[in-house]
């Protein structure tokens, strides 16, 4: 049987520490990179240019929804998020009167300003 020694015991608690920094400083950057993406979408206004499909909730995969109401045109939205799936791409929005849904680009006639990038 080996004995295990103080010196080891440190070791092991020093290699501890140093993963739990290493961790906690990923999770960091990660936390950090999302909230930069999200401070970004939130710079975007949507223009709607022709009756336009809004959706309840948050835009998923699904590319669409529960519809909540249409949206004429002339009305300015300000962005929430905007999210691109394998299919679609959904601009989570809030609503004039304090409603949040979502949009699936395509789907009616919208502008984003500033433009978006492709990814």
């Amino acid at each position: 049987m080996t004995d295990i020694t103080w010196s080891t015991l440190g070791a092991i608690r020093d290699a501890l520490i140093v993963a739990l920094i290493a961790a906690f400083v990923l999770t960091l950057l990660i936390v950090a990179l999302w909230v930069h993406d999200v401070r970004d979408d939130r710079k975007h206004t949507v223009q709607v240019n022709s009756e336009t499909p809004v959706f309840a909730g948050s835009g998923d995969e699904d590319c669409g929804g529960k519809r909540l109401t249409v949206l004429q045109s002339r009305v300015a939205l300000h962005v929430r998020r905007i999210r691109y799936w394998k299919n679609c791409a959904t601009v989570d929005i809030a609503l004039p009167d304090g409603r949040e849904g979502h949009i699936v680009l395509g789907e009616g006639e919208v502008s984003v300003s500033p433009p978006l990038t492709p990814h």
